[in-house]
């Protein structure tokens, strides 16, 4: 087979060709990072959803943890007034036991 010469036109024309195919593949290209970032906005716009619920979220969970260690400390500190002639108490009983032990001794119901 005789080998067919090419002219510079015809190079000239397989070329730009080859340039337009090329360029066309950009644009599909381009047009699929496109969609790949519209994609990611909507991802980032859910994010910025779910991080205000996250913190709302912590906020009440937070309210709720303090709003239950007042309630503690309230608790606490009603059980610390109620405790706190303790020793007194304690100190009077010890002394009303040996009181009673002497009447005993006394009367002679212990031996």
């Amino acid at each position: 087979m005789a080998k067919k010469k090419i002219t510079l036109d015809d190079l000239a024309v397989m070329v730009a060709k080859g340039f337009h195919e090329v360029s066309g593949q950009f644009k599909q290209i381009d047009g699929q990072f496109e969609q790949i970032g519209g994609r990611f906005e909507q991802i980032d716009g859910q994010f910025e959803k779910l991080d205000g619920r996250i913190d709302a979220l912590e906020t009440r969970l937070e309210k709720k943890m303090d709003d239950g260690f007042h309630a503690v400390n309230r608790r606490i500190d009603l059980l610390r007034e109620d405790i706190s002639d303790l020793p007194d108490v304690r100190e009077a009983v010890e002394d009303h036991d040996k009181r009673l032990s002497r009447v005993e001794r006394k009367v002679g119901v212990v031996g």
